[in-house]
């Protein structure tokens, strides 16, 4: 009993000092954390893992755009693009270099990523309690966003039906990504209020 009352005191404090920061902070706040999420998009991007089978590598983004949409909320989709922005000019992405990418064989995951930001975090700044459960479901669909878009553009350009690119762009990822979700639950469910 003790410790669940120490659970929900640290999430009362950590979820109610993250709403009020974001219905509270200033334009240029928002953006500084953007631009940070929009860092740690870059350096996960870096660690990657290559697989002989898919094009695709294995990266710590997943977790970087779902923590970051539940932090942000619709600034979630900024940290993206200013990603996307950062990856065109410096190279940052995973792969290919430049703008490039966005025509390549992972450009759908890129995209995704965007998108999955702007779904998770209008559905965050929306909800005003959350269960684990919802948590959960909320995050599934955003990585399943993700999924779609990448496996349809991986389909594209390899000129390969969506069942085999839903094979080789989907699945392989589907345990790590779960794992990258559960730590993103984990760690956000602290700082979204819960059920009363």
């Amino acid at each position: 009993m003790n410790i669940a009352y120490g659970y929900e005191r640290i999430r009362d404090s950590a979820s109610g000092g993250l709403f009020r920061w974001r219905n509270e902070a200033n334009l240029a706040e928002k953006v500084m954390a953007s631009v940070f999420f929009a860092v740690l998009m870059a350096l996960a991007a870096q660690m990657r893992f290559v697989l002989p089978f898919t094009p695709v590598p294995f990266t710590g983004q997943v977790l970087v755009v779902l923590v970051g949409a539940v932090c942000l909320g619709r600034f979630g989709a900024l940290s993206q693009c200013m990603y996307l922005g950062m990856g065109a000019s410096f190279g940052w992405f995973s792969g290919l270099v430049g703008s490039a990418a966005f025509m390549g064989v992972t450009g759908g995951y890129l995209i995704g990523f965007v998108l999955a930001s702007v779904i998770l975090g209008e559905i965050v700044e929306r909800k005003r309690s959350w269960s684990v459960g919802s948590l959960s479901m909320a995050m599934v669909a955003a990585v399943g966003v993700i999924y779609a878009c990448g496996v349809v553009q991986m389909a594209t350009v390899l000129d390969m039906d969506l069942m085999s690119a839903f094979v080789i762009g989907a699945v392989p990822f589907a345990a790590v990504d779960g794992i990258k979700i559960a730590m993103a639950i984990a760690i956000s469910s602290v700082l979204v209020p819960g059920r009363k």
